[in-house]
């Protein structure tokens, strides 16, 4: 009798308290409302963000952050954690733009709370207004001799050459990531590969080559955030901006890289053999290990993207005739796409201007035009035996170094804007911008 009374008694009770329990079941994420900054408002880089809202939860707020999204809604700037004072509150706080590689375009700022169990985000569109890319500095690589190599660089004045740092040893490339504001030299038997913060000069790392009859760096590249240097012993690493190997590959047995180039995430090497005049261009997965191959006849003076697909390829197929060649990088096929019989002497340097259009350095004074839709090699400049060419896309300039001048022309209109006169002898170059 009791226990039927206790019993009923419980079957009573049972329901209130499981809807009690249900009650108490947080099953809401906080409420936000953004108050500032306005749809669509403007901000520059460098600016700060006013950002209010306010933000009520039925039980508590953990936490809340404010993130700037791109229009995919990944994060591209800095997280700011807003302290939290009570389930409701409201925020007031600025979002600092401190970062000069935000570039121009529309943006989401993203508030997003939690209590804990369940998230709430809202967002508010704003425009961004990135810093102007402009040139810096154009770096150089220089030497006297064969003992030492000088790194100096013409500032935007176009003063004068400006002595940066000395190297012992010798040359084999140089670079400059505007990204993160260092500049790169490599050797080739006797220097280092060493990389060197901008303006202050301070050594980041550095790695000596181990001196001997052969050479120990034997292919330089550099892409904006990551270098790729190849070795005698056939092995290429690729670094970051910290001297972090990100990549590693090795050329075929018996034989070295000599050129190197990154197309659309693919690694495309030219390997000479060590004991042989055969060379072979070869490509490698992203994993490091060798795609597929094919041999070439020339000496590969550069690489030159022309589309996500397909690379050109230019250089020496002996020491008085020049060669054109496109490698389609998906179908393993190397072409001429370009006939003709070659201006007489040697390609010492080439430079992208568009997918189509590439300038040609000779060593008999000339600079020629190459376009590839219209199957055309026409004359451009005259009067110029350059080392090295670099197209500055900001200005539309062609900068063109012989062996002790560096000399501006605009493009395509061929108008001399500055010329810079070296002492030492002028070994490469690179263009280096503020972002």
């Amino acid at each position: 009798m009791q226990n039927s009374l206790l019993r009923n008694i419980l079957l009573l009770i049972l329901p209130f308290q499981l809807l009690s329990c249900k009650k108490d079941v947080d099953e809401d994420g906080p409420e936000i409302t953004f108050n500032t900054p306005f749809e669509n408002q403007s901000f520059e880089v460098y600016e700060h963000i006013a950002v209010s809202a306010e933000i009520k939860d039925e039980t508590k707020i953990q936490s809340v952050t404010i993130t700037l999204v791109d229009v995919n809604f990944i994060p591209v700037h800095n997280s700011l954690s807003v302290p939290v004072t009570s389930p409701q509150m409201s925020v007031n706080t600025t979002y600092e733009l401190d970062n000069i590689h935000l570039a121009s375009g529309s943006y989401y700022l993203q508030i997003a709370a939690t209590d804990g169990k369940n998230d709430a985000r809202v967002y508010r569109q704003v425009i961004i207004n990135g810093v102007p890319k402009a040139l810096k500095r154009i770096m150089l690589a220089t030497n006297s001799g064969t003992s030492a190599t000088t790194m100096s660089y013409i500032d935007s004045t176009f003063s004068g050459v400006i002595p940066f740092h000395s190297f012992s040893g010798d040359y084999l490339g140089i670079s400059a990531s505007s990204y993160y504001q260092e500049v790169f030299l490599c050797g080739n038997y006797t220097g280092s590969y060493t990389a060197l913060e901008v303006p202050s000069g301070a050594v980041k790392f550095t790695m000596a080559p181990l001196v001997t009859p052969s050479p120990y760096f034997t292919a330089y590249y550099s892409e904006e955030k990551n270098n790729y240097v190849a070795r005698f012993d056939g092995t290429i690493k690729g670094y970051d901006q910290l001297g972090n190997v990100m990549y590693n590959a090795n050329a075929n047995s018996g034989y070295y890289a000599r050129k190197l180039i990154i197309n659309n995430g693919t690694l495309l090497a030219e390997e000479k053999s060590k004991t042989s005049a055969s060379r072979l261009l070869v490509s490698f997965y992203a994993t490091g290990m060798a795609l597929q191959q094919v041999a070439i006849s020339q000496d590969v003076v550069a690489f030159c993207r022309k589309d996500d697909d397909n690379v050109f390829v230019f250089g020496n197929a002996s020491s008085t005739a020049g060669l054109i060649q496109l490698y389609d990088r998906v179908h393993n096929n190397l072409w001429t796409p370009y006939g003709y019989t070659m201006p007489p002497g040697n390609i010492l340097s080439v430079v992208r201007i568009n997918m189509n259009t590439y300038l040609i350095a000779y060593s008999n004074g000339t600079i020629y035009q190459y376009d590839y839709q219209l199957g055309s090699l026409t004359t451009y400049l005259t009067g110029y035996t350059a080392v090295q060419l670099k197209y500055d896309e900001v200005n539309n300039r062609i900068y063109i170094a012989e062996s002790h001048t560096v000399t501006g022309v605009d493009y395509p209109s061929k108008t001399i804007v500055n010329t810079v006169s070296s002492g030492e002898t002028i070994l490469g170059m690179d263009l280096l911008y503020n972002l």
